[in-house]
């Protein structure tokens, strides 16, 4: 008996999804629900399981291709829809081992390809650590466990350099490293070169300005003194995301989408704010459920779980979705002001730069203040510059005020 499984549609309107990783292998005995492969689509990175119990026969596909909607995918032999518990898989082909000592039963470790690439460059046999992921997947967190935990005399030896000037690019695997050649557009790179381009289609209608963040970072201060357990994970993104998600009630149309191919307008009724995390694969938005109606505290857990889930890839589907605007905290990483890029189908993105010091003018004199740059961009086929510069007052006036931000 033979069985096939195709691509199923995981998504709205999936037609297509990069396969990522496998993480079986022909000739393998598997069950039930067992996770068979590790697909990235326009949405989300995502595991599809097995519908069946039974043995591998072929992978149709292979890493970095791209698969359509329904086509096969596995090939199984002996494949029968039943419970994991009714089918006992069967061991892998054991290595003969030396004369006196049981042979050797090899697996592979499961992890993501970021976390391989990491374990290489820092010779860490991913044998060696426990994972802590679904089925035992090794993670980014597991890794740096093992890391900060290696002695120098653990380090991997490591070749004199010859004599002459450091090159004047990145080592391999920094920010901006690629080697010079032709390379695929596969991973998260290719699924946010699709939405940029759908992106850079909207208008763009710009504001920016800076905000006076005195009595924000002393609110927060005083908040983190008074409780710093539960105030362990508070920084100044979860006051954006309150401040954002309370003006985004008071004016319904920026919390909505356009379409103009149906000719309608769809003003949600949920406020789902976006904030976009990096990774080493890239950029993901998970997405903050009904952020109008949290409180603090639990904005700054949930900010904090969403980042660690994208960084060590165990973010669910359904908490890439929904959005309803984004926020892009790239004062993070040192910036000032940008000029963000909307994400399709919402028409608003807020931005906020880094705080520091900056001229000010306070009560007529220039004094040396914490500045916030806010950097807004609004789609200008349904907002125009009236409603985007309110917006951007609103907002302001909220995180300039945080006392009345949170007793509200």
């Amino acid at each position: 008996m033979t069985s096939e499984f195709t691509l199923p549609d995981v998504g709205e309107g999936l037609e297509s999804a990069e396969i990522i990783e496998w993480l079986v292998s022909e000739g393998e005995v598997v069950q039930r629900d067992q996770p068979l492969v590790e697909i990235l689509t326009d949405k989300s990175q995502t595991q599809l399981p097995s519908p069946v119990s039974g043995t591998v026969t072929r992978l149709r596909f292979g890493v970095g291709d791209i698969a359509e909607v329904g086509q096969v995918l596995v090939e199984f032999d002996g494949g029968r829809a039943t419970t994991a518990s009714s089918d006992e898989p069967r061991p892998e082909p054991a290595s003969p081992g030396p004369a006196g000592k049981p042979a050797v039963t090899p697996t592979r470790p499961k992890a993501a390809p970021v976390v391989r690439r990491r374990a290489l460059e820092a010779g860490v046999d991913l044998a060696t650590v426990t994972g802590t992921g679904p089925g035992g997947r090794i993670t980014n967190a597991d890794l740096d466990h093992v890391l900060t935990k290696r002695t120098p005399s653990d380090e991997p030896a490591m070749s004199p350099a010859p004599p002459g000037p450091k090159p004047p690019h990145q080592p391999p695997g920094g920010l901006g490293w690629m080697e010079p050649g032709v390379h695929p557009l596969r991973g998260i790179r290719r699924v946010t070169a699709e939405a940029m381009t759908r992106s850079w289609r909207i208008p763009h209608i710009n504001a920016t300005d800076e905000a006076d963040a005195t009595e924000l970072l002393a609110a927060r201060a005083r908040i983190r003194q008074r409780d710093p357990v539960a105030a362990a994970d508070l920084t100044p993104l979860a006051f954006f995301v309150m401040a954002v998600a309370a003006s985004l009630r008071k004016f319904p149309l920026m919390n909505a989408s356009i379409d103009t191919d149906s000719g309608t307008i769809t003003v949600h009724e949920p406020v789902n704010i976006g904030i976009a995390v990096a990774s080493a694969e890239g950029l993901s938005v998970p997405v903050i459920g009904d952020a109008d109606r949290r409180h603090l505290f639990d904005l700054a857990a949930e900010i904090r779980r969403l980042s660690d889930a994208v960084r060590d890839r165990s973010v669910a589907t359904a908490e890439l979705r929904g959005g309803t605007a984004t926020i892009s905290n790239y004062g993070s990483l040192g910036g000032r002001f940008a000029s963000p890029i909307i994400r399709s189908p919402e028409v608003v993105i807020v931005g906020f730069g880094a705080i520091r010091p900056r001229p000010f003018v306070v009560d007529g004199e220039i004094a040396a203040r914490p500045t916030l740059p806010v950097a807004i961009a609004a789609d200008h086929r349904l907002i125009d510059g009236d409603l985007l510069t309110a917006f951007q007052g609103d907002v302001i006036s909220r995180l300039t005020d945080p006392v009345s931000l949170l007793a509200r």
